[in-house]
């Protein structure tokens, strides 16, 4: 299930994407429902609210419907002053861009918070991106840089400790804008918004990088968002609020399912989805 907000008005929506890639509309929000926050990121089928500004954080879930169920509220403080949040089921990554420190978390079922691990100021590499990545027994991460097109991997083991696992050089990368893990085809898909070009590929049991394709510059529209959902990937553009769907196959390449177009959707600052398997 899909869920945008805009930080500008705190409006949202819940929607998802049928079998097809069409798009299913379900609630509208109004203004002024949702607190201001600067992140929003799936977790254990929850959804978890975090700014940057306040450091205060909340959660929530969508029902069936799509409607919104408020769970928990943590206070002005109570969390780091983090840049990237990145989960994987219950369990939540945190990264400081600024300071290069970490820390991971655990959410319960009612949508309470226990911190797990705290990493220190330049434990971790200089990244722009931080995404889950899958993994089989451990949770995997993938760290990429777009200053320098350097990256690595690393998992998480169930008490929320990190496991580096390869570094990958300098370079190595494309100069990619937007990194994303497909969980339903166990790949990353990797797109410029500059070039409108994209490759795709996977990390293996060790964590080391498989490429698979690469897509000419001028393939995809002019995205600013794309979203891993149930299988599919959902593309959205907040300028003109078109939007389109399509999937990976086996061997990484692109299906092109559904063009919407422009004014079809709202004004969205961010777009989060449950995980896959999850509400």
């Amino acid at each position: 299930m899909l869920f945008f907000y805009s930080q500008d008005t705190r409006a949202a929506g819940s929607g998802r994407l049928d079998g097809s890639g069409d798009f299913v509309s379900l609630k509208d929000f109004p203004a002024g429902q949702f607190g201001n926050w600067t992140h929003i990121v799936p977790g254990g089928g929850q959804l978890f609210f975090y700014s940057k500004d306040t450091r205060a954080a909340a959660t929530g879930k969508l029902d069936a419907g799509g409607d919104f169920v408020n769970l928990k509220d943590f206070p002005a403080g109570q969390f780091g002053d983090w840049t990237h949040i990145s989960p994987d089921g219950v369990l939540l990554f945190f990264y400081s861009k600024g300071t290069r420190a970490a820390g991971t978390g655990r959410l319960d079922a009612s949508g309470e918070f226990f911190n797990l691990v705290d990493f220190p100021a330049g434990q971790f590499g200089d990244w722009t991106h931080v995404l889950f990545a899958g993994g089989d027994l451990l949770a995997r991460f993938f760290f990429y840089s777009k200053s320098t097109r350097a990256a690595g991997s690393g998992d998480l083991d169930d008490d929320g400790d990190f496991i580096n696992l390869v570094d990958f050089p300098a370079g190595q990368f494309g100069d990619w804008t937007h990194v994303v893990f497909d969980g339903g085809a166990s790949k990353l898909f990797f797109y410029s918004k500059g070039t409108r070009a994209a490759g795709t590929g996977r990390l293996d049991a060790g964590g080391d990088f498989v490429h698979l394709k690469d897509f000419p510059a001028g393939q995809f529209g002019d995205w600013t968002h794309i979203v891993p959902t149930h299988r599919r990937l959902f593309f959205y553009d907040q300028q003109t609020r078109a939007a389109a769907s399509g999937e990976l196959d086996d061997s990484g390449d692109f299906i092109n399912l559904v063009d919407f177009p422009a004014g079809q959707f709202g004004n969205w600052t961010h777009i989060g989805a449950t995980q896959d398997g999850l509400p």
